[in-house]
């Protein structure tokens, strides 16, 4: 059972903006889910309802899948390696390719 933390506090992936841009994409925060700030009980969860399933990749939601952009780096043009800032070219869309 997780313990909530009982006063809200501005989000801190986000900055309390509660939105996220990756390359020309302006997404909701994946931390705060758009709420601006973490903690407390959410207003809309269920009572009860500790566990939940996590959302879905970026890449796969149909809005990105129709954008039209490479849905490997979704537009930015470079992709990082896991768990580094290293930025290298998109190995999808850096040749023209999609």
């Amino acid at each position: 059972m997780a313990v909530r933390v009982s006063n809200e506090i501005e989000c801190p992936e986000c900055g309390g903006t509660g939105e996220q841009r990756l390359g020309p994409l302006q997404l909701l925060c994946q931390y705060c889910h758009g709420r601006r700030v973490v903690g407390g009980t959410p207003r809309n969860a269920p009572q009860g309802d500790e566990d939940h399933d996590p959302l879905p990749p970026v890449w796969e939601h149909p809005a990105v899948r129709s954008s039209g952009l490479c849905t490997h780096c979704l537009g930015a043009g470079v992709v990082v390696a896991e768990g580094t800032y290293a930025e290298a070219p998109c190995p999808v869309c850096a040749d023209g390719g999609r």
